[in-house]
């Protein structure tokens, strides 16, 4: 008996660690305004630390479906979505490249380089942006998720780029995912009423 409780142990720990090794949710989207882009900071720490232009920015990648146009950056609505350890210069600008789907971020601070440290609060702020109906139809037929790499523009970047963390559109349909925290729990709690029960 005991072998099998260790084996419940085991299987527990490895879902918590499985879950732990996924990466932070860092960037909110929101698209339920027609034709603006919405993104905001979580409470998500880097997973890297790296530092590099904010005039290359950051990259949200596989943001757009293939039906997507070139996005220049003259899109600002409001904002003040900045790397965690910068300040903001209220003026973050979006653009896309020709051959790549992912949304890239720049100019948004005034500080001589963006940086983020691994295991510290990745962003601060957030960022509206007006956009075509084209580009708004191509980002809600998007991935809908992916990753956040810094500093890239495009995705010929990332190679050299940290990767950050993970973005993800908000919406009523999603169901968050359990925390390693809760898998654990479950885990022991499993544990504990198979040990009562003999």
């Amino acid at each position: 008996m005991n072998v099998r409780m260790l084996k419940m142990a085991v299987a527990g720990i490895a879902l918590s660690i499985s879950s732990f090794a996924n990466a932070v949710l860092v960037l909110q989207v929101d698209l339920s305004v027609e034709n603006s882009i919405t993104i905001s900071a979580t409470s998500g720490t880097s997973l890297a630390t790296v530092s590099g232009s904010d005039f290359t920015g950051f990259l949200l990648t596989d943001f757009f479906d293939s039906s997507f146009e070139v996005l220049g950056g003259t899109y600002l609505t409001s904002g003040n979505l900045s790397s965690a350890n910068n300040t903001s210069n209220g003026i973050p600008l979006i653009y896309s490249h020709l051959a790549d789907t992912g949304l890239n971020i720049w100019t948004f601070t005034d500080d001589p380089s963006m940086t983020f440290t691994a295991g510290e609060l990745a962003f601060s702020g957030q960022g509206n942006w007006a956009v075509t109906s084209a580009m708004y139809v191509s980002a809600l037929n998007g991935a809908q998720s992916g990753n956040v790499y810094a500093p890239a523009d495009s995705i010929d970047d990332i190679g050299g780029a940290g990767l950050i963390g993970t973005w993800a559109v908000v919406g009523a349909e999603e169901v968050p995912a359990p925390s390693t925290p809760a898998i654990l729990g479950l885990a022991l709690m499993g544990l504990a009423l198979r040990r009562l029960k003999k």
